[in-house]
């Protein structure tokens, strides 16, 4: 563990003893004195580094609203009967209901962080320094400004909560309409990328700079179709004057040993040691009934890599190998095919308590999404290099313009290439529904996957609509106030 990440730990531990937080299903925030709390910079820093740790929980149930949901990933098998995978099984076959648990829990993590944040912001007079206290209010604005931005794409209108709530207040609060929150969302942003530094020292380097906020703003501003030149020089600063570069292999970038590597400008942090800030995921994405063979404590067998995701792969391509296996060795020396997510995998001593940080937002993200602007504002020759950035750092040959002759050939090409960059990051999904090609990828894989045709003979074609691309408001949220409205679809 590095000195930060032990930085982080103790302070993050002291400030969720102190600080609790609600959503708008929970009781009002405790009164537990946390007014007394905030005396200093000290503390609020105390509350700021909780609010970093706040968005591990929502980690948890995130790569299934995403990943499984696209044709990433998949089940195993579909022979089960375990709760939990059922739910599963609903992310994969675009049927999620409104009483899901882990839609619920998802948004009860985001909004039990929001109200963190909102709990910072109330107090940050009590630091003493402009400068800093500028700093403090950014990062939280960029974390709650985060958490509207997945929370928007994923369930539409929903309710904007800028304070502390009671019980009562929450009962009567209303969706904003998907405009207002954007507006909401980017206004953090925008705060953010004009008040947060562009670097920190080596003691606090992982917390957000203005790069981060900047590189969120380009990702929000093309979600809404505004491929221009605004959205452009956003990317181009980072590029320009960020000072993030491509690691020298794809391996490297998820290197537990150098973690907040020149490629990171944004990653969600794990510290294992029993503290309650281990990451799972190594576990939860190792094969089921493995052992100890690929990991200590064994494999849940989730966000199971689909056939068609592994046959994007060229076998020259050096990233499949470090994003998933397509079998492991046992116990005994027998070889089980059976494959899994390997880009999270870490050593551990107790089971779900690795070390391994969850990137949000690589140098890698960047140029894609550069490339993808250049695209539509300069045509597909001013993009081409960007592209070739990433494959030929993956053991490929660059695109040539012959392969890439139009807009849509380099709009496909972009596509690939961010499949296979970033899979299994939580990107594929949002991706898919930025470019309004969900319904159509998706359908295709449905048909196309040897895994569904069981599943298809015997209840007919699984179907995606436009009323499906959003999930449920949380049935739990509706029984509280009755005049909410459902999402159409459900």
């Amino acid at each position: 563990m590095n000195a930060y990440k032990i930085y982080f730990a103790i302070m993050s531990c002291a400030a969720l003893f102190i600080m609790t937080g609600c959503d708008l299903a929970m009781q009002p925030i405790s009164e537990i004195g946390d007014g007394a709390f905030y005396k200093n910079a000290e503390e609020v820093n105390a509350a700021v580094v909780a609010c970093y740790n706040g968005l591990q929980a929502p980690m948890k149930y995130e790569w299934m609203l995403t990943e499984l949901r696209s044709d990433n990933s998949r089940l195993h098998t579909s022979a089960t009967t375990s709760t939990d995978r059922t739910m599963q099984l609903d992310f994969d076959q675009s049927r999620v209901s409104a009483t899901s648990e882990h839609v619920y829990n998802y948004w009860q993590a985001v909004y039990h962080n929001i109200a963190r944040c909102n709990v910072v912001l109330m107090h940050l007079d009590a630091v003493e320094d402009t400068m800093l206290r500028k700093q403090y209010e950014a990062e939280v604005r960029l974390i709650r400004g985060y958490h509207y931005f997945n929370l928007v794409r994923l369930f539409g209108p929903v309710f904007i909560v800028d304070k502390r709530l009671d019980a009562v207040s929450a009962r009567n609060y209303e969706r904003s309409t998907v405009e207002q929150v954007y507006d909401f969302l980017i206004a953090d942003m925008e705060y953010a990328a004009a008040n947060l530094p562009r670097s920190y020292s080596e003691k606090e380097k992982g917390r957000l700079t203005q790069w981060v906020a900047k590189g969120l703003l380009a990702k929000v501003r093309m979600t809404r179709g505004q491929y221009d030149a605004d959205t452009k020089n956003l990317l181009k600063d980072i590029i320009d004057n960020g000072g993030f570069s491509l690691m020298p292999t794809y391996a490297a970038v998820f290197d537990i040993n150098n973690e907040l590597n020149d490629e990171i400008l944004f990653a969600i942090r794990y510290t294992s040691g029993g503290i309650g800030l281990g990451s799972p995921f190594g576990n939860w994405f190792a094969p089921l009934q493995s052992g100890a063979s690929v990991i200590n404590g064994g494999g849940n067998g989730y966000n199971y890599p689909t056939d068609d995701l592994v046959s994007a792969y060229s076998s020259l391509d050096t990233r499949r190998d470090v994003t998933l296996a397509l079998d492991y060795t046992n116990e005994r020396g027998q070889v089980v095919d059976r494959r899994y997510v390997t880009k999270f995998l870490s050593p551990v001593t107790l089971k779900d308590d690795g070390d391994k940080d969850w990137p949000v937002l690589r140098y890698a993200d960047i140029l894609l999404l550069y490339a993808e602007v250049l695209n539509e504002t300069d045509g597909q020759e001013a993009a081409l290099p960007y592209v070739n950035m990433t494959r030929q750092r993956a053991g490929l040959a660059a695109l040539s313009a012959a392969q890439t002759a139009n807009r849509h050939q380099m709009r496909m090409a972009i596509e690939k290439e961010r499949r296979l960059e970033l899979a299994y990051e939580n990107q594929r999904w949002f991706d898919l529904i930025r470019t309004e090609r969900v319904i159509e990828v998706m359908t295709e894989h449905w048909a196309n996957e040897n895994y569904y045709t069981t599943i298809t003979e015997e209840t007919g074609p699984i179907v995606l609509n436009e009323n499906l691309i959003l999930l449920p408001m949380p049935q739990k949220e509706i029984d509280i106030r009755l005049d909410i409205t459902q999402n159409v679809g459900y």
